[in-house]
């Protein structure tokens, strides 16, 4: 059963193609590590796809809705997003939202 509450998902690049993770977000942890070196942390680990396609925002959130979440309506309205994904500061194509398990939403 997924936990409920927020989750932090990222989308970033390795080996030339894009990747989502899921993690579970604590309240005072604002950042999920790529190789989180504890696999049952993340719920969703997903290859999306050639990097060259380049950054798809859209089609991300497809992928989270598919796999069972969906971005937080507050994510959409924050400034410098797009479609509710924001860019991290440390690295160029690594992006991140929160995210909700769909039956919080929906149930």
């Amino acid at each position: 059963m997924t936990p409920a509450g927020p989750h932090r998902a990222l989308v970033y690049v390795l080996n030339g193609r894009w990747r989502l993770i899921v993690a579970p977000l604590a309240s005072e942890e604002w950042e999920v590590r790529v190789e989180d070196p504890n696999p049952v942390r993340q719920l969703v680990v997903r290859d999306l796809g050639p990097a060259d396609s380049g950054f798809a925002p859209a089609s991300f959130g497809h992928r989270l809705i598919e796999n069972g979440f969906i971005i937080g309506p507050a994510e959409r309205a924050k400034p410098d997003t797009v479609n509710g994904w924001s860019r991290t500061d440390d690295v160029p194509e690594r992006w991140q939202t929160v995210c909700y398990p769909t039956s919080e939403v929906v149930g």
